[in-house]
């Protein structure tokens, strides 16, 4: 007769547990480890002189592959193919690339090393949050997608200002504002847990918006810093209405919000253009 040996789950639960924590502290390492390398590396591409671009697209490759690991050792992960991942690594990889281009051209001196170390701390709160956004039915979920928006809307007006900063031709400049607004509005619309074609497809739409608008630009008494504030608010608008709409709460009075913000915000810089 065959012996059974009776298994009791309590003995097992202290296993369980410290398998938990132990997973939960190792995806903390890795945070804090690819923030550090990031600092690092951001520090190293801004002493160097004279510039060298390959480090910035090493730092980029380097947080494209970091963040693919992170979001996916999520408890909550159902990642299986190689692109799974992908509309989680906008965010990151283009603030990398942003914030090195725009301290290039705006920091000087002893300045370079401080914000190239200090810019590990905001790039710690995306990654931790592009973490905590695989659960969409955490606790923190709502704080998580705030953290994500704002992290957005900062990294457009840096790539735009960026790119005014680069004097660059209309048509250069239009379709790399195009470019910077699709990827971007991909993290905004990616919260409706839509399949990855359709929010490309809507993605695509605003990024193609944001190219016709960057382009009516130069033929308005904007410039700089106030044309970079002026397609951040387009920008908002527009992703904030879709956001709604597809949501299904774009309303009237959603819409009349949404539009009020941005006018006040254009009259704003149209004043500041004009006096100061």
């Amino acid at each position: 007769m065959k012996q059974f040996t009776r298994v009791r789950t309590m003995d097992r639960l202290p296993d369980r547990a410290t398998g938990v924590v132990t997973g939960t502290i190792s995806r903390f390492d890795s945070v804090y480890a690819l923030s550090i390398a990031f600092a690092l590396t951001l520090t190293l591409f801004l002493a160097v002189e004279p510039t060298q671009n390959w480090i910035l697209l090493l730092l980029c490759g380097l947080v494209t592959i970091g963040t693919d690991h992170v979001v996916r050792t999520h408890p909550k992960a159902r990642f299986q193919r190689l692109d799974d991942t992908a509309l989680y690594l906008f965010v990151p990889v283009l603030f990398t690339l942003g914030l090195g281009l725009f301290l290039e051209e705006v920091a000087e001196g002893h300045w370079t090393i401080g914000a190239g170390l200090l810019s590990g701390v905001p790039f710690w709160a995306i990654l931790r949050a592009e973490y905590e956004s695989v659960d969409h039915d955490s606790a923190s979920y709502q704080k998580t997608r705030l953290v994500l928006n704002l992290a957005t809307y900062v990294i457009a007006f840096v790539f735009f200002a960026t790119i005014y900063e680069f004097d660059l031709s209309l048509l250069t400049a239009s379709f790399a504002a195009g470019i910077v607004s699709l990827l971007l509005a991909i993290e905004v619309l990616r919260e409706e847990a839509m399949d990855t074609y359709r929010t490309l497809a809507y993605a695509l739409a605003i990024g193609v918006l944001l190219g016709e608008t960057a382009w009516t630009t130069h033929f308005l008494p904007l410039e700089g810093s106030s044309a970079a504030v002026f397609l951040l608010l387009a920008l908002y608008l527009m992703t904030g209405m879709m956001h709604n709409y597809l949501a299904d709460r774009l309303s009237l009075r959603t819409a009349s919000e949404f539009t009020v913000v941005a006018l006040g915000g254009l009259v704003a810089v149209t004043l500041s253009h004009a006096y100061l």
